[in-house]
């Protein structure tokens, strides 16, 4: 269990590592030539208050010390644990499209897992999903990118969702690892339909 965690925890950190020098690498990129169009009179600054969820436990935020990874907060229940990162990732326009600079980051994350598997922290990892979703269903309005993989570790089986959207010249990421689940997690539908509120305003 101790090596798992382990496991877990240097997968959040290659991630993120992994993430900021494909994009550092990317920063000699043509720009676009169509100008975003600003929807704020002072620029936002990544700075979200985050809902109180029934059924959830909401925690501090947890800023890193490296400005361009932002920071994040945790959602827990008796079921599972949903990690919120919002980060800049080191750019200052970030069009409000799952397409381009939105893709290429999910590109960067799903490298940094195949990296772990790599490193021997897990024993493989299998792409399930890669999708486009609705993050509150029918009546939802924030569209993310949404992969699972299925990762396997000391004779035992996760599902890992990664979830990835722009929101304000931000990237929002939401990871979410736990046992293989075989029934839809408890209020798991009314946590996203919170995101989705929080994130389509």
């Amino acid at each position: 269990m101790t090596k798992y965690f382990s496991a877990f925890a240097l997968l959040t950190i290659v991630l993120l590592l992994v993430s900021a020098v494909a994009r550092a690498q990317q920063q000699t990129a043509t720009p676009s030539s169509t100008p975003l169009k600003l929807e704020r009179e002072s620029k936002f600054n990544g700075n979200v208050t985050f809902p109180e969820v029934d059924g959830w436990e909401l925690s501090e935020k947890t800023q890193y010390p490296n400005r361009e990874m932002g920071y994040s907060v945790h959602y827990v229940s008796t079921a599972a644990r949903i990690t919120v990162y919002v980060y800049s990732g080191g750019r200052t326009a970030i069009p409000n499209s799952l397409s381009g600079v939105v893709a290429e980051e999910m590109k960067a994350t799903q490298a940094g897992i195949n990296s772990v598997v790599e490193q021997g922290y897990y024993e493989s990892a299998k792409e399930l999903k890669n999708e486009t979703i609705t993050l509150g269903g029918e009546n939802g309005k924030t569209k993310s990118l949404h992969v699972l993989y299925e990762l396997k570790a000391n004779g035992r089986v996760f599902d890992s969702h990664i979830y990835l959207f722009p929101y304000n010249n931000y990237f929002v990421k939401l990871r979410m690892t736990g046992r293989k689940a075989t029934e839809p997690i408890p209020g798991l539908s009314t946590l996203f339909e919170a995101i989705d509120l929080l994130f389509s305003k």
